[in-house]
């Protein structure tokens, strides 16, 4: 890459980061309450809501991830960016049942919700604070990774210091302003994502011509080597057919599971009660659709521009799939380059924090509330700001010196996230029967596999360990409640659970 790209790529890179810092600063000011810090409740507008919840979602993971995935394996992840629609099927699903709770009363975490559901049983409350926990620290390293690895390629430098200074300042910010600064500045970062987005889209039609030529290419040639013969890439019709290459059963979990899994994920379940008008929910739903639909086809869009710039001769094939985006970005020019950077940043950073200001509230608020140890409010502020220094330097360190163990961490946080909150908030909410011993065996079974699936237990059947393990956990949830007796629940949530 050109020193003049990479000094151009640096200096919007930089503006992102100080605007953000900006952002956080000034949202200190409205972050004075400890419902405010900790979430939000209540204080933002759907557009706002939108862009955080999908740029939450939408992480490094996804605009780096997935067209590594389309790249190495084929067409199967192509169905990944359907769960732009499983937004509005949140909002459908939990929208007004979540947002109801916060008006009978002051909720400003995910363990507020449990306590009014579960009549502030204090197992679980631990035990979710314990498993969402697990998933938070894991998407945070993950998001920290992919982050300095990128600027540490760009600028030369050692990756553990872009982590620390790129990452160093959001922790920075985001321990000041907590979630009312993370929503604001994760709706700047998504805004960047989108705009991104249509630029790099409008790059994949002039270079590429559109699909037809895309087809055309890759599926009329069975393999491409580069000069020297030492990297063969595979491709063929048998490539872009539905399953790909990868077995048919893990094909099918990548098209259902991101759908599926985002509805009990903690960056739509939380951004739902910081809308201020429960009118709004359904704006929010559409808002968060539509960009993460975007960010999404340009994530299908660059890896099958990837694609065709090597089935093309264009560019020599590369071994190693997460290259697919920078390669198309590269190839592309510098504005391009310039953009798609910005967005990786973007997406980075806006899940890190996100997720920093998840894991210190679980920490600092809701695991103390379920040990039965009372904390005052401002002091609680305190401590989570405490926090999310700890956690942020711990992150830091340990995405960058454990790589192998952070790639792992990255799927298992997803699938961790997904088996920890549909037990509490999925059957909960949507299924009036479901009382504390069910949800409570449901928990503790999802939290011991999970540990578990950490020491590469292998699972029976070829699929992911979370598919079992949330299959598990729900199935027992829902047993377990048939054959106990029924909870007792105040007048107010059974009029939510209607809803």
């Amino acid at each position: 890459m050109e020193r003049s790209s990479i000094i151009l790529i640096l200096a919007f890179s930089v503006a992102i980061v100080v605007i953000s810092l900006l952002i956080g600063l000034w949202a200190k000011r409205k972050a004075n309450t400890a419902q405010a810090f900790f979430g939000g409740t209540g204080m933002f507008g759907p557009v706002a809501v939108g862009l955080a919840s999908m740029s939450g979602i939408a992480s490094a993971f996804a605009v780096v991830g997935v067209p590594g995935i389309i790249y190495s394996t084929g067409n199967a992840m192509t169905f990944w960016m359907l769960s732009g629609a499983a937004f509005a099927m949140s909002y459908l699903i939990l929208g007004k049942k979540v947002r109801a709770i916060a008006e009978i009363a002051p909720i400003s975490s995910l363990g507020d919700i449990c306590d009014l559901r579960f009549n502030n049983n204090r197992w679980i409350k631990g035990v979710m604070s314990l498993v969402i926990c697990l998933g938070c620290i894991s998407y945070l390293a993950a998001q920290i990774s992919a982050g300095s690895t990128m600027f540490s390629h760009l600028l030369g430098f050692p990756p553990i210091v872009t982590g620390l200074i790129i990452f160093g300042i959001l922790t920075i910010y985001t321990a000041i302003s907590g979630e009312v600064g993370g929503i604001l500045t994760q709706a700047f970062q998504g805004f960047i994502m989108v705009l991104s987005s249509i630029a790099m889209l409008i790059a994949f039609v002039s270079i590429t011509g559109g699909f037809g030529n895309i087809l055309k290419a890759v599926g009329s040639i069975s393999e491409v080597a580069n000069a020297d013969g030492s990297v063969v890439k595979k491709l063929g019709p048998d490539f872009l057919n539905a399953w790909g290459i990868m077995p048919k059963n893990i094909s099918l979990t990548w098209m259902l599971i991101p759908i599926l899994g985002c509805v009990g994920q903690p960056q739509v379940l939380t951004r739902i009660y910081a809308v201020k008008d429960p009118r709004d929910l359904p704006k929010a739903g559409i808002v968060t659709a539509i960009s993460h639909t975007i960010v999404g086809f340009v994530a299908v869009t660059t890896a099958y521009g990837a694609l065709y710039l090597v089935a093309t001769g264009k560019v020599a094939p590369f071994v190693k799939g997460d290259l697919a985006f920078y390669v198309f970005s590269d190839y592309a020019g510098v504005t391009i380059q310039l953009l798609g950077y910005a967005a990786v940043l973007a997406a980075a950073m806006s899940s890190a924090s996100m997720f920093l200001t998840s894991t210190s509230t679980l920490l600092s608020k809701d695991l103390p509330s379920a040990l039965g140890i009372s904390i005052n409010p401002k002091k609680q502020i305190n401590i989570s700001r405490t926090f999310m220094v700890v956690l942020g330097l711990v992150s830091i360190v340990v995405s960058i010196y454990s790589s192998e163990m952070v790639a792992i961490l990255g799927t298992f946080g997803w699938g961790t996230l997904v088996s920890g909150t549909f037990p509490v908030f999925i059957i909960g909410l949507l299924w009036e029967r479901a009382n504390e011993k069910g949800v409570l065996t449901g928990m503790i079974v999802s939290f011991i596999l999970n540990v578990l699936s950490l020491a590469k237990f292998k699972w029976p059947g070829g699929l992911p360990a979370y598919v079992s393990i949330t299959a598990i956990s729900v199935a027992l949830t829902i047993f377990v409640s048939l054959l106990t007796r029924k909870q007792q629940l105040s007048e107010n949530m059974r009029e939510v659970i209607r809803l």
